[in-house]
């Protein structure tokens, strides 16, 4: 029987939980054309989000087409357009006719194709030759536009923080001054570094300032994991007590990706007596250990004040990381070297702030919590 518990790819189907709340509110954006800032911390499940969304649209058999763009790892424009053009093959079902649309509504430039040795898929992408970007761009624009008069579009552009760190001067304002002429199109920008992609959207001086509805994506409350787990678990015929449950998602901090990495190995496990403390300790503690050595290299890489602010952080649930009681504790002399070591540690996404100081990677943070003996 195979796991329905994955957590290393996007979860859709009877893998995903719940999320209905979130999904009825995204999709009446979609409806009504209303772009969306979707963000979320790492690894809580976004583009799981976006693809359950996507399921949902094609199973009720809206007229609504979705095209998905991965961005991460784009470092241009050229990336960019690139990875949009390749993502046209979404909004056609025969390849041929999407050659034949897109090729008609180019003016100037060329097209080139494309085909993936690992699956056979093909795809196109422009030429750049002879023309530059800023012509590129405008074009894929359009061919948007186009689609989008026979149907509405919901397009979603994951890791939209990357743009950001494009060189090529006014990108972000030649998209926006698109994006804005779109009347049936929905655009999800999505991202995980909150500090990069909500300064993009709320900082005044920047080009795509309250242009989106803004939509944090929470953790998933421990209710509604209980009904869920134990549908999945009653198919082999094990029943989990909504207490063993709700312990499990306690210990991961309610954390969507830990949650279903732990449920995939408990599932792996021999349960028809149930399961004991020592089963729940031992999987708990090989995903500890699975990661212990890129947690060693990453604390190597930490200067001697930022490992004091961590344990600081550690000691003290994250709260009045200033007391003077609290700086004695993990020597460290002044507030300013704890200001310092703050400021680096969310630069490297290690901490984030949210009403207190908290360790991001809650596997990270039960590595640190066995290594210093707190």
């Amino acid at each position: 029987m195979q796991n329905p518990f994955a957590y290393s790819n996007y979860v859709t189907g009877d893998s995903f939980c719940n999320r209905k709340k979130e999904l009825s509110e995204l999709l009446g954006y979609v409806k009504g054309s209303q772009n969306v800032l979707l963000y979320s911390h790492r690894r809580y499940g976004k583009s799981s989000v976006i693809q359950q969304l996507f399921q949902e649209i094609k199973g009720k058999n809206l007229n609504i087409s979705p095209m998905y763009v991965e961005l991460y790892g784009t470092i241009s424009e050229k990336d960019f357009i690139t990875r949009s053009f390749h993502g046209l093959n979404q909004l056609e079902s025969n390849f041929e006719r999407l050659l034949q649309s897109v090729s008609n509504a180019l003016k100037k430039i060329k097209l080139n194709l494309n085909i993936d040795p690992a699956t056979g898929g093909t795809s196109i992408s422009p030429s750049f030759e002879a023309v530059n970007e800023t012509l590129v761009l405008e074009e894929l624009m359009n061919i948007l536009s186009k689609y989008s008069q026979k149907r509405k579009l919901v397009i979603a552009f994951d890791e939209f923080q990357e743009i950001a760190n494009y060189t090529e001067e006014g990108f972000e304002k030649r998209l926006r001054s698109f994006v804005q002429q779109h009347q049936n199109i929905c655009y999800i920008f999505s991202g995980s570094q909150q500090h990069l992609i909500t300064e993009m959207f709320n900082s005044h001086n920047r080009a795509f300032y309250k242009s989106a509805e803004s939509f944090p994506l929470d953790k998933i409350e421990s209710r509604h994991y209980i009904f869920w787990v134990q549908k999945l678990f009653s198919r082999k015929h094990i029943h989990l007590p909504a207490e063993l449950i709700e312990e499990i998602v306690a210990r991961f901090e309610n954390h969507p990706m830990y949650i279903q990495n732990f449920l995939f190995h408990l599932w792996e496990e021999p349960g028809e007596r149930g399961f004991s403390n020592d089963i729940i300790d031992k999987i708990e503690n090989a995903i500890i250990e699975k990661r212990s050595l890129e947690h060693t290299v990453l604390w190597e890489t930490l200067s001697i004040n930022q490992k004091k602010t961590l344990k600081l952080i550690l000691l003290n649930d994250g709260s009045n990381l200033f007391n003077a009681d609290s700086l004695k504790s993990v020597t460290l002399k002044t507030g300013s070297l704890v200001t310092k070591a703050l400021s680096s540690l969310m630069k490297k996404e290690i901490i984030v702030k949210n009403g207190k100081y908290m360790i991001q990677d809650i596997v990270f943070k039960k590595w640190l919590q066995k290594t210093l003996s707190l």
